[in-house]
This record gives structure tokens, C-alpha cells and sequence, in this order.
């Protein structure tokens, strides 16, 4: 069910993707956004919106014209970048979209998540502290179609709140194309940092010292041992589209039962 929040956000990004919003100048487009961000506050509107209006707004705004999603993911500062180029339905949920991120980047899933930006908080309750943030929405509710509405819009997704692995996901492209039964990945760089490794400026600084074969201090041997099997430049597509198809049909199985 949509609360009051959800829906006034919706409402927004439909102002912001017409043809007339489109047509203003830049300078517009801001100065109306801005407004618009400023009313989404406005105590008085819990007044003009009522509780029976929910479930007939709820349905109206779930039930999505399929289309197909370009995403890109990228680990923030990685040097060269890590990256991988997906296409999606976008009527995966945002729990759905952490899964496919999970499989493709080569993470474990062993650790809390969350997304966050301009489409708001996204989290999977936990069992102990229910949500991390006072405004996040349930993941496994919450549709991405219903919140990325246009190209270039981005949003940021933490894995691990130790390490911190930050990515950006940029929606590249939207297309009609309404066969995609399950994401694919298209092209990628880079391996996967190793789980509990540090973050991504200490996995650097883990790869510079192995990249220097006559370091041979405590630290070196250290990391030669915990990094030795790691290849930091390996990706291979067909093994990540192998993985998605698997995560796929356990999805699928899961969802019978």
C-alpha cells in the first residue's frame, strides 16, 4: 500500500516526465522542481489526500507498462572501474534489483543493504532493527519501475555497512521491449572486489602493494596469501548470465511454493 510520501513522489516524477515539463527551459524545469519538492512537505496536504482514496491510487500506480531497463552498475571510486551493463524488466522491486546486483558484480549476499537518492530509501526489514532509516520503504515492495521513470536517472545502492561498498546504478535507456523474462547482462570490466576486504580505497591499496613483486614486508606477504587466487581484471559474461538465469528459476521455484 502507498502512503502518503510514496504517492506524492509518483505524482512528481509524473509532472517531471510530460511533454510539457519536457518543453520548459532549464531554468524552469528547476524552479518547478523546486516548488513541487517544497509542496511534497506541505503539512496541509495529509489533509487533501484521504485514507479511502489508497487503494484505488495503489493499483493505478503498480500496475506498469513493461518495458525493458539499460542499467549500469559501477562500484564508486574503483580505479580503473568496475563496472556492469544490464537490462532489466522494470517491474523487478528494488530487493529483486539488490539480487541482480548481488549476481552479476560477484558478491555473496551475506550482508544488509540499502538504496538511496533522489526516489528515496529502500530497505529489506531486518529482523532486529527493522528499517536503518526513519523514511526507508519496504525493497520487496517497492517497484523500480515506479521510482527510475527516466534516462539518466540514478540512484545509489550500499552494500555492507562495515566496508561500505558503494555503486551508482544509472538507468542508460528504456525501451518497450516487453520479451526480457529475466535481466542479462551485456558487457562488464573488472573483477569483484573479495568479500570483507576493506572497502574499496583499502582493496586498492591491497592491489597497488601486490603489484610491486619485490615488496616482500609483512603487510605483502599478508595480502599475497589472503589476495593470492584474486585476479582483479577477470569477467566472464557467460558465467554471470549462467548465475542470473540460475538466481532466475530459484526465484521462480521459490515463488510456487
Amino acid at each position: 500500500m502507498l502512503n502518503r510520501n510514496d504517492l506524492l513522489h509518483l505524482l512528481i516524477n509524473k509532472i517531471k516526465t510530460s511533454d510539457e515539463f519536457n518543453h520548459l527551459s532549464t531554468q524552469d524545469q528547476n524552479r518547478l522542481e523546486s516548488a513541487l519538492n517544497q509542496q511534497f512537505l506541505a503539512p496541509d496536504l495529509n489533509q487533501i489526500l484521504q485514507e479511502e482514496m489508497y487503494d484505488e491510487i495503489d493499483e493505478a500506480f503498480t500496475i506498469l507498462e513493461k518495458k525493458t531497463f539499460q542499467i549500469k552498475i559501477s562500484i564508486k571510486g574503483a580505479k580503473p572501474p568496475i563496472w556492469r551493463r544490464v537490462l532489466i524488466p522494470n517491474t523487478l522491486s528494488f530487493h529483486q534489483l539488490h539480487e541482480v546486483i548481488q549476481t552479476v558484480m560477484g558478491w555473496t549476499n551475506t550482508h544488509l543493504y540499502s538504496f538511496h537518492g533522489s526516489p528515496g530509501v529502500f530497505e529489506c526489514p531486518d529482523e532486529e532493527y527493522e528499517f536503518r532509516s526513519d523514511s526507508a520503504r519496504d525493497s520487496n515492495t517497492s517497484i523500480i519501475g515506479n521510482f527510475l521513470v527516466s534516462e539518466k536517472d540514478t540512484i545509489s545502492y550500499t552494500y555492507d555497512f562495515g566496508d561500505d561498498w558503494e555503486h551508482q546504478i544509472l538507468l542508460e535507456s528504456i525501451t518497450w521491449n516487453q520479451g526480457l523474462t529475466f535481466p542479462v547482462c551485456i558487457k562488464g570490466k573488472r573483477n569483484c572486489p573479495l568479500e570483507d576486504s576493506g572497502g574499496i580505497h583499502h582493496y586498492q591499496h591491497v592491489l597497488k602493494v601486490l603489484s610491486n613483486n619485490e615488496k616482500m614486508d609483512e603487510d605483502a606477504q599478508f595480502f599475497r596469501e589472503r589476495f593470492g587466487d584474486h585476479d582483479p581484471e577477470k569477467f566472464d559474461l557467460e558465467e554471470t548470465n549462467e548465475l542470473l538465469k540460475i538466481m532466475y528459476l530459484e526465484d521462480e521455484m521459490a515463488d510456487d511454493y
